[in-house]
């Protein structure tokens, strides 16, 4: 896929929020699909509108379009030619816009004659609000910059627009008039892009809301998603030995609406000692204004300059005990908040907008009334006077997850990579991964709590006469034809037996890329020599059109390894995934294409006791993430070893999940970030008899399976088990979008939660 990022800004040129997370998602798809990104520049030696081209890699280029004049107009002719001709020459697949202000909204015009779909991801106001904030620039008033409650055509005129006016009382009547006027335009222009671009994504409930009711974007067309982080640089870190005594901490720029003159007004009210770090590129005089207000301050007020984001855990938030987050206008949801919960870093921030939607009153920070500097310092005492309830509230993270871990900017390019298809595909379903069960009954191991390869199976015996199914080559391609139209992007080759022992693999890379669909790709690590005679030869072979290769892997050790896994040898599969990592890294060095690999585990009595080491070992050969699920106990002689056998092996895999945590803070994989931890999460008790009600099937209406006899099911549940949540057809006398649209279907995905089967299942996850 190829897409194109549209954002007035790329850091380090500009490194406001917007801009910042700009460049999170586009180095983070770019490791999958190409990117290119069309940004502004303000060169005043070169001709306005001109494009220059920056390549990062093969994979990610940046064009700047040159505006240092314009940046006051909202529609540019020769910008929107210029970008049409560019747009003509690289044919994107989709366009994600984060911005236009600096811009053109002519922009979307062009995109739409070229019919490339369009989402438009909001980061303030700026669509419903010339200004982008509902926060007025006045001239002249004892408070230039006053919460705005909505648009009004001449309240924007003189509340907003009068710094451009002459002066003369006698011209101002036809000044208010023609700047009504150029707003009134204005606002026809940007209401109008509601019907011209496909999605609109909403990174916090109240901003979607604020445009649902204010500004009229249909319900179904604006969607909540919140932002993703680049986790591996937000850890949690020791506090810094220089701090002397409790530090408050400002990230970000230093302009009016950031409420900066604010907290010092509320840090001056302050008695006992205490340090507050004001961190951010400076802004010339308002820095200087910012610095003279300081000078009073009974306590230390320091100006710690710039920041690199990659370092925020050691250069700022080692230093700090709180950050403080005092915006004046309605912030919608600050990074900064999230990068201090990501490193366990308790917030206070105001009453008001986005900022309250992710921090509650006394569960994880602490709330002051908006725009009030008197509540504010109250906050600012009780956080000095009660340092261990901040910490402990720091603990708690972000809101809403179990964890408190914010989202990793590698699901959040998976949900918007779904975003992406389903428009690309003119689809509505959520589907985007299919798995065929090419060969489940062909393996070179023998694992002891496999359904069909244990040597305590009677399955294949018993149940298949000793037959092996494989699917046949020729259906294949129908399968990848159907999958194709309905928007997924991903399919796997069986995830039972080995897939790369079937005989027509080969042919399945050859759909991938035939259908531009990536695999994703399950394997015990074995890289057995069949059509491809080393490890090398696989790597080469995968790595090119694969999302993600899950080894299988259960232990640390040799001894619990081979216990787990017969068959395997163990140092041979260490050195086996050292290998293919080292042809990862070198194509995506070459390409910038990205290929996972994750360590995929069964949580059992006999093997988790190294999970910790499992998750050092991971960080050492460069793998990307570990996770698992439950034990399925298929035999009466594996079902001792489940976790949820008593309350007290529930206790010990709580145990084991805390080491897990701690060891992916402490192990980093050579490049510096953490393992990416998934499914490893707290048992409760209950979890015994039934999952939570809230758990949710991480399956229906995302993923289908077929067998190798060509039967459709909806989950990954034994043969036996999931054949009683229905009978969804066969792919001979049927099709994918079929079942989907089917009565049982719909039923199960409304009903899933009453079957006994969904009421057990170890797959189902916390939302």
């Amino acid at each position: 896929m190829h897409i194109l990022k549209i954002i007035h800004g790329y850091p380090p040129n500009y490194n406001a929020g917007s801009e910042v997370y700009s460049q999170s998602i586009c180095n983070e798809l770019s490791k999958h699909h190409k990117v290119s990104v069309f940004t502004r520049e303000e060169n005043p030696y070169a001709p306005c509108f001109s494009i220059r081209e920056q390549k990062i890699n093969n994979n990610l280029s940046l064009y700047f379009v040159n505006n240092p004049q314009g940046k006051d107009g909202y529609r540019h002719k020769q910008m929107d030619d210029n970008f049409a001709e560019l747009v003509k020459q690289f044919k994107p697949d989709i366009a994600h816009i984060g911005h236009l202000n600096h811009l053109s909204t002519g922009l979307i015009d062009e995109l739409n004659q070229l019919k490339i779909p369009i989402v438009f991801t909001l980061h303030d106001f700026w669509l419903m609000c010339p200004r982008g904030q509902f926060l007025t620039r006045s001239i002249g008033n004892s408070n230039n910059f006053q919460l705005c409650e909505k648009q009004e055509d001449k309240k924007c005129a003189t509340d907003c627009y009068k710094v451009y006016f002459s002066g003369r009382e006698e011209n101002e009547p036809t000044e208010i008039e023609n700047w009504s006027h150029w707003i009134h335009q204005r606002m026809i222009e940007t209401k109008a892009i509601i019907n011209k671009v496909n999605v609109f994504i909403a990174p916090s409930n109240y901003l979607r809301d604020r445009f649902i009711n204010d500004f009229g974007i249909p319900e179904n067309k604006i969607v909540y998603l919140d932002y993703g982080f680049p986790t591996e640089y937000l850890t949690q870190t020791e506090k810094s030995k220089d701090k002397t005594n409790y530090t408050f901490g400002y990230i970000g720029t230093h302009i009016p609406a950031k409420g900066i003159n604010l907290l010092i007004e509320a840090f001056k009210q302050v008695e006992p000692t205490a340090t507050l770090k004001i961190f951010g590129r400076t802004s010339g005089q308002s820095t200087n204004a910012l610095k003279e207000v300081a000078k009073t301050s009974k306590n230390k007020i320091e100006f710690a300059g710039e920041y690199v984001n990659h370092n925020l855990a050691n250069d700022v938030f080692s230093k700090v005990d709180c950050i403080v987050v005092p915006s004046i206008w309605g912030e919608n949801s600050p990074l900064v908040i999230h990068e201090a919960q990501s490193c366990k870093v308790p917030v206070i921030t105001a009453d008001f907008g986005g900022m309250k939607e992710y921090v509650q009153h006394q569960v994880n920070g602490l709330l002051f009334e908006h725009r009030n500097a008197n509540s504010l310092a109250e906050q600012l005492k009780f956080a000095i006077s009660n340092p261990q309830q901040m910490k402990e509230l720091g603990e708690k993270g972000y809101l809403y997850t179990n964890d408190g871990s914010v989202p990793n900017i590698q699901n959040h390019c998976i949900e918007l990579d779904m975003i992406y298809q389903k428009l690309i595909s003119k689809t509505d379903y959520k589907l985007w991964r299919v798995t065929i069960d090419t060969n489940p009954e062909d393996c070179n191991l023998s694992c002891t709590m496999c359904e069909e390869h244990s040597p305590f199976s009677t399955y294949i015996k018993e149940k298949l006469n000793g037959k092996h199914r494989r699917m046949p080559k020729e259906w294949l391609e129908p399968i990848f034809e159907q999958a194709k139209k309905i928007g997924v992007t991903e399919m796997i080759p069986s995830t039972m037996g080995e897939p790369l022992i079937y005989k027509h693999f080969a042919h399945f890379v050859e759909l991938c890329y035939k259908y531009n669909i990536k695999m994703n790709l399950t394997t015990n690590g074995t890289f057995p020599k069949t059509t491809e005679k080393t490890v090398t030869e696989w790597a080469k072979l995968i790595v090119p059109i694969t999302s993600d290769v899950k080894i299988s892997w259960n232990g640390a050790t040799a001894e619990t390894s081979q216990k787990v896994m017969l068959k395997l040898n163990f140092e041979e599969a260490v050195s086996n995934v050292k290998e293919f990592i080292r042809i990862r890294n070198e194509h995506f060095q070459k390409t910038g294409y990205y290929c996972r690999v994750t360590f995929q585990l069964t949580f059992m009595q006999n093997n988790m006791h190294e999970l910790a080491d499992i998750i050092k070992l991971a960080a050492t050969l460069g793998v990307d993430r570990v996770k698992g699920h439950q034990l399925w106990a298929h035999f009466d002689e594996v079902q001792h070893l489940s976790m949820k056998a008593s309350p007290e092996n529930i206790a010990q895999w709580n145990r084991y999940v805390q080491q897990a945590y701690e060891a992916q803070q402490h192990y980093l994989k050579p490049n510096g970030e953490q393992v990416i931890l998934e499914n490893i999460i707290p048992l409760q008790e209950t979890e015994r008899e039934e999952i939570p009600e809230n758990y949710e099937c991480p399956f229906l209406e995302r993923e289908l399976w077929v067998s190798a006899t060509g039967k459709i099911s909806p989950c990954c549940a034994p043969d036996e088990q999931r054949n009683t949540l229905g009978d969804f057809g066969n792919i001979e006398k049927t099709s994918v979008e079929k079942v989907l649209q089917s009565e049982s279907y719909q039923n199960l995905v409304k009903n899933y939660k009453k079957i006994d089967l969904c009421k057990t299942c170890t797959m189902r996850k916390p939302n």
